[in-house]
């Protein structure tokens, strides 16, 4: 089972661009447990469902784990 996490402030595309979307406040992401092939180089591997792929990094302060 993947750590929950949600997003304590608004991430956009602008700022990350490989993000898939702007990622708002609140929304619930999932700490993607597989392999990265070492794309991860400063944030967090993540998923938009629990368990699924694809992954994508994610900025660590954006982030506050509820489990």
């Amino acid at each position: 089972m993947s750590r929950r996490a949600v997003v304590t402030r608004d991430v956009t595309t602008g700022e990350c661009d490989w993000l898939p979307q702007d990622i708002i406040a609140g929304t619930i992401l999932y700490e993607y447990e597989g392999y990265t092939y070492g794309c991860i180089e400063e944030g967090v591997a993540v998923t938009l469902e629990e368990d699924k792929t694809p992954f994508f990094e994610f900025p660590k302060e954006a982030l506050e784990f509820v489990d």
